[in-house]
């Protein structure tokens, strides 16, 4: 299941994450719009039946209703025609009057609950109900003032009888009206049945459909950025030499791949830097420990301090915790300018400093460099520090606190190794620039591990691969069989002096840019004497060459 979910991702068009989000939340919303639009018209049509129903359910009740009262109304005719005394006669005519009173409440109850579509079909019985009322009502009335013969000669003829058969024939009639309608009303009910049917099998698609979104978003952005993220904290960790996963993404994913690959990249050139920092520290720390033996040395023995202290490059001034001078050599005097009458043996260091600001080689106020110079001696802690002067010289100071107090610095001229540093480092950019933009391919390999430790954009190109998966690792881990590994022999043959120094021409099936006729001039680069620790390879892809000369 993963592996489709995955297959299915990949197949999706080179849309970015936003696009597929927002359409896949634009899908969501229209598909519940329709299931709530559907429930909503469901409830509507709910509500009509069940009004409807009710309806229905109540005129059934009022046709039983009028039907058993016209009946009683009969039966209690029938007791009047059969009552030979007068005053049993008047209670029939007595009930026959209530139950009259009581139809014509339920007919009345009838007509106001009837919708306009039955008026026409319920007005004939609503006549023929008045006619049988104020017929029955003038028999009760003759019974009560005249007798039972009266009424008996009132109600006993066929019109009447007509009269109470049309009325049987006008309930039989809405009976069989409210019968279709409610066998209606089931049809229709078995329909909204189907429409139940549908929107459960809508909001069943729904529910699959988040299902699968959510399943998408996990394989298809969750899973990378974790891989992502633990391939960042492996980096972090200090394996800076890792292939970046979903890099070859082209939406958000992909983005945020690249910047790791990118901080990759960064780190290695950074830990270079580093390395060659910690080189540099390595060499002022033997700089100070042959400045602290031969200090060492010069208090030993006064004579030996003289000759040290007139005889060394850097300037040397020895003060005591008060900040007078004790000793000074004419390199410190040479260095600022300070006639012998000013800087000697007793002098406040104020005075020299003094002396140095009116020459304009301080630039700070003597003042504030004094109170400085005291806190680094009251707090005894040696230190190494640069300043211009300004006459833009660099000026590098040594300073160490001496046993039983006062104070000891080293002033030395900076100004040219500081220069030659800044003329290194724009070579070095030049020369990287120049590899950079040559046409033909240039590598450098380690002449021990053979791996690749520089390539320029021409053999990135050659190569048909970025330099972050190339630097660091051995041709035969970059090169398809069994180009790899005659790469290497040529190599290791070159560098134990078996091969000649002329260029070789290869046929060479490369990682990522097919098959190509290449000529390779291999160099050994030696750093001092030894054995060669690099080897350097000029690649002329002359593919286009062969290829037009067939």
């Amino acid at each position: 299941m993963q592996a489709v979910l995955r297959r299915f991702t990949n197949s999706l068009p080179s849309f970015d994450l936003n696009d597929k989000i927002s359409a896949a939340a634009a899908g969501f919303a229209v598909l519940v719009m329709l299931s709530t639009l559907g429930a909503l018209s469901a409830l509507r049509e709910q509500r009509l039946f069940y009004d409807r129903l009710e309806a229905l359910a109540a005129a059934s009740r009022n046709i039983e209703r009028a039907n058993a009262t016209i009946y009683a109304v009969v039966m209690e005719s029938r007791g009047i025609y059969m009552s030979a005394d007068r005053n049993v006669a008047r209670r029939y005519a007595d009930s026959l009057l209530a139950k009259l009173r009581q139809l014509t409440k339920i007919v009345e109850e009838w007509e106001a609950l009837l919708p306009a579509d039955d008026a026409a079909t319920f007005a004939p019985f609503r006549q023929r109900i008045d006619q049988f009322v104020a017929f029955r009502t003038e028999m009760a009335r003759r019974t009560i003032s005249v007798g039972s013969s009266a009424a008996r000669e009132l109600g006993d003829n066929d019109e009447n009888r007509a009269v109470r058969t049309a009325l049987n024939e006008d309930l039989e009639t809405l009976s069989q009206l409210y019968a279709d309608r409610i066998r209606e009303l089931g049809e229709a009910a078995d329909a909204r049945g189907m429409v139940a049917f549908y929107l459960g099998g809508l909001g069943l698609l729904i529910i699959v459909l988040i299902a699968a979104a959510a399943l998408a978003l996990r394989w298809g952005v969750l899973m990378p950025l974790l891989d992502i993220a633990r391939v960042t904290d492996r980096i972090a960790a200090g394996r800076i030499k890792l292939k970046i996963p979903h890099a070859r993404r082209h939406d958000e994913i992909g983005h945020v791949a690249h910047a790791v690959e990118t901080y990759q990249d960064n780190v290695f050139r950074l830990q270079e830097l580093e390395e060659h920092e910690i080189e540099i520290e390595r060499q002022h720390a033997v700089i100070l420990r042959q400045h602290e033996r031969l200090e060492q040395g010069a208090l030993s023995s006064q004579q030996r301090l003289d000759a040290a202290v007139a005889n060394m490059a850097q300037g040397l001034i020895m003060l005591d915790s008060f900040c007078y001078v004790l000793m000074v050599n004419d390199q410190y005097r040479a260095l600022y300018g300070l006639p012998a009458s000013i800087a000697r043996p007793g002098t406040h260091m104020r005075d020299i400093l003094a002396h140095r600001a009116r020459q304009g080689l301080l630039r700070e106020k003597p003042a504030d460099f004094l109170a400085s110079l005291r806190e680094r001696i009251r707090e005894g802690k040696p230190a190494i520090s640069e300043f211009e002067l300004g006459d833009g010289r660099i000026i590098r100071v040594c300073e160490r606190p001496m046993d039983g107090g006062g104070w000891i610095a080293t002033h030395e001229d900076f100004t040219t190794q500081r220069r030659n540093e800044r003329i290194l480092a724009r070579a070095e950019y030049f020369l990287a620039a120049l590899l950079e933009n040559i046409p033909q391919a240039v590598v450098a390999k380690d002449a021990q591990s053979l791996r690749y430790v520089f390539v320029n954009h021409a053999a990135e190109k050659l190569f048909g691969l970025p330099r972050a998966q190339i630097i660091g690792r051995a041709a035969r881990e970059l090169f398809p069989e069994p180009t790899g590994e005659l790469l290497e022999s040529f190599d290791r043959a070159h560098l134990d002096e078996v091969g000649d120094e002329t260029p070789k021409a290869h046929s060479i099936d490369t990682p990522g840019n097919g098959k190509r006729d290449v000529v390779v001039r291999r160099l050994p680069v030696t750093v001092g004497e030894g054995q060669p620790k690099y080897l350097l390879s000029i690649v002329e892809d002359h593919t286009q060459d062969q290829r037009a000369a067939a």
